[in-house]
């Protein structure tokens, strides 16, 4: 907790709630009883209403600071700009180190296959997978964390680079990062929207720009059609269309632009 504005070096990709510390005195107690942090929820304690206007003021003028690019919350990376590329890069140092750490016992001819099958499966893949929520349905996005993946299913095939993976995978019984990751993301499409948590807010409320809108697309498709198809209305005889912008357009053959 830091009240002074300044966050040590050490802790820069971290989230700091200045949490006041002025606190409230308790009888029977030498010290006073200064703010709480507990992950991300904040305890204010004070003993008028003028010093917790303040201690609230204070806290809400930190939240408007920004004060990190990227944060890890729980193992998941997460940036400013809502990319998965931190967390793929993340995930795939994990496998990575957990492949290193268990190269020998991957590599031993006197350990049963199946137990190193289970090994991937269980322990090798979710870490691998942690978030695909987000990045799943893409091989291209999943691909990094294959090839980790593959390197621990080439020491227990004892095969080389140039075997077919994905056929010695459906005999080994392992899962691809990407079926695993696709299915983790259709199972939070589903679920998601209707949690009580702000993410079912960014999926049913899509920040999008503003010519990807549905109005805008739903006018430029009017425009497409012929001036004989457009019915009179108010904005203008046949043949003619009322844009986003009020201009009216004439359409007497359909408009051809790269949407098409």
């Amino acid at each position: 907790m830091y009240d002074s504005g300044e966050i040590p070096s050490c802790m820069t990709t971290s989230i700091i709630v200045p949490v006041p510390k002025k606190g409230v005195d308790v009888s029977e107690l030498p010290n006073r009883i200064p703010g709480l942090l507990f992950a991300e929820d904040a305890v204010v304690l004070a003993d008028s209403a003028e010093n917790l206007q303040t201690s609230l003021d204070a806290i809400s003028a930190w939240s408007d600071a920004w004060t990190a690019d990227n944060y890890a919350y729980l193992g998941y990376i997460m940036n400013s700009k809502w990319g998965v590329s931190g967390t793929i890069k993340n995930n795939k140092l994990k496998a990575q180190k957990v492949l290193y750490s268990a190269y020998g016992f991957l590599n031993r001819s006197n350990v049963l296959a199946a137990l190193k099958i289970k090994f991937i499966n269980s322990a090798l893949l979710p870490i691998g997978c942690y978030g695909g929520e987000t990045f799943g349905m893409s091989e291209a996005r999943c691909h990094p964390i294959q090839t980790v993946i593959d390197q621990a299913t080439r020491l227990v095939a004892n095969v080389g680079k140039s075997a077919a993976m994905e056929r010695i995978r459906e005999e080994l019984g392992i899962t691809s990062v990407f079926l695993r990751t696709s299915i983790a993301r259709e199972r939070a499409t589903i679920k998601w929207p209707a949690s009580k948590t702000w993410i079912s807010d960014l999926i049913n409320k899509p920040i999008k720009a503003q010519k990807s809108t549905w109005p805008e697309n739903k006018i430029q498709r009017q425009l497409d059609w012929p001036a004989s198809n457009i019915p009179h209305t108010d904005s203008g005889p046949p043949g003619r269309r009322e844009n986003a912008n009020g201009q009216l357009l004439d359409c007497p053959t359909p408009i051809q632009h790269q949407n098409n």
